[in-house]
């Protein structure tokens, strides 16, 4: 009996329907405890004003955890070589366990986020779902994406950004089309699960946004190098910060003591602005109230601190804070609107430390509107093309380059990649010239 091509494609659709909202559903309940959690314990230690210095026996008491208890810890480099070299196979405890590390560090008031253990529990969760089943290697690897995306989308209160961003940040220049609906499914329902337990996202609409003409486009052109140069300082930064940490000769536990009284010191120097999360700061810089010119290098500072030293955490919110304020910093010393850009910055440095310009260009239009989105965009891509062949997840595979100019070894992780420039022929110069010459005469 020969079976009829849409009757297929049907049942397909109708499995991974069941499936993504299954897993959605899960994820969002597991994801919002974890949110409800983090709150609490951002808050417990906000009562306090003193509460920082805590941080050299929270980093001391991390690092202890991390190199004697928590040993089967999955980071998301590792989760993102997983995915994409072993089918989503997760070798290990799929629950991750250093949430214990993330809350330690983030009640004390260390620079670090939230989204990455979120992004954890969720490929856990359909890592799980995939053994219950039992289904094969490529059902599997959708089902740990689907939970993967899900954890995403319920700590940036956006679905599709979230959804996309999951699947961006496996590859450059690759977007795996097959995964699309159970992705944006599973990133939907979890979303709508948070939302429905009382979890609360930031969200505004810009309702000022400079009228397109030449002068703004020039500024938004340059803001979009500017931001993508930041992200290639952010990215290099962490990587020879942390690089630094490990080579040095003393136990793992002691660097935490050292590395948290350092962030004491800076602390008492410049203030409690730039520990935690730094929601308060941010938000405000996006509503277009002004900030300290350098508090973008301040956040970075603290956060190359704390990554550096502790390893747990996430980067994106940080990352997020330093976009904001240096984007704020931007439109004041261009004329421009200071909140314009800061929401510029906010997605495109983002995007350039990420390799996810889609995603972030949709975090824009679901966090600040659709008026903003063309400039965004614009910015968020020539952002990505300035950060260079580096990524902030190292196991990222490198499918394209992002010159005809450079030669570069394709198909590998990120940190094992390698750019040279390609030489210039003589031949080409001569067809320029002539050409020139041709316009001169005219």
């Amino acid at each position: 009996m020969r079976v009829n091509e849409e009757i297929v494609l049907f049942f397909t659709v109708l499995k991974w329907l069941v499936l993504a909202t299954v897993i959605g559903c899960v994820v969002g309940l597991a994801a919002s405890g974890f949110i409800t959690f983090i709150h609490y314990v951002i808050e417990a230690g906000n009562r306090y004003e003193q509460v920082f210095y805590l941080l050299p026996l929270s980093f001391f008491t991390a690092n202890l955890l991390s190199q004697f208890v928590l040993k089967q810890h999955l980071g998301t480099d590792a989760l993102i070589a997983a995915i994409n070299k072993n089918y989503g196979r997760i070798e290990g405890s799929f629950i991750p366990t250093k949430v214990v590390n993330v809350s330690l560090i983030l009640a004390a008031g260390g620079s670090a986020g939230k989204e990455s253990p979120c992004a954890q529990i969720g490929a856990g969760i359909g890592s799980l779902f995939a053994a219950l089943f039992r289904v094969d290697d490529v059902d599997r690897r959708k089902m740990v994406l689907c939970g993967f995306c899900a954890g995403f989308a319920c700590v940036f209160g956006a679905p599709i950004a979230g959804a996309l961003f999951g699947m961006e940040i496996l590859a450059v220049g690759v977007i795996m089309y097959d995964v699309l609906l159970p992705a944006f499914v599973a990133s939907l329902t979890a979303y709508q699960v948070s939302s429905a337990l009382g979890i609360t996202f930031f969200y505004y609409p810009l309702h000022f946004v400079p009228a397109f003409e030449q002068g703004f486009f020039v500024r938004l052109l340059a803001g979009g190098i500017f931001f993508g140069l930041l992200a290639y300082g952010l990215i290099e930064a962490i990587r020879r910060s942390t690089a630094f940490t490990t080579a040095l000769p003393l136990w793992r536990p002691f660097k935490g003591l050292l590395g948290g009284t350092l962030l004491v010191g800076l602390t008492l120097l410049v203030g409690r602005d730039y520990l935690g999360l730094g929601l308060t700061l941010l938000e405000g810089c996006i509503k277009g109230e002004r900030v300290l010119p350098h508090a973008f290098l301040l956040k970075a500072l603290f956060t190359i601190i704390t990554l550096s030293i502790s390893r747990s955490g996430s980067v994106i919110t940080p990352i997020l804070f330093i976009g904001a304020t240096a984007g704020s910093m931007y439109g004041q010393l261009t004329g421009a609107d200071p909140g314009t850009f800061a929401a510029i910055g906010f997605v495109s440095v983002l995007a350039g430390a990420t390799n996810a310009p889609i995603a972030t260009s949709i975090l824009a239009i679901e966090l600040f509107g659709a008026t903003v989105a063309p400039y965004a965009a614009v910015s968020c891509v020539i952002s990505f093309l300035m950060s260079g062949h580096r990524s902030l997840y190292s196991s990222q595979l490198l499918t394209i380059s992002k010159s005809r100019g450079l030669e570069t070894n394709l198909g590998e992780e990120i940190q094992h990649t390698s750019t040279v420039p390609r030489p210039i022929h003589i031949d080409s110069l001569t067809r320029l010239r002539k050409w020139w010459r041709g316009r001169t005469r005219l």
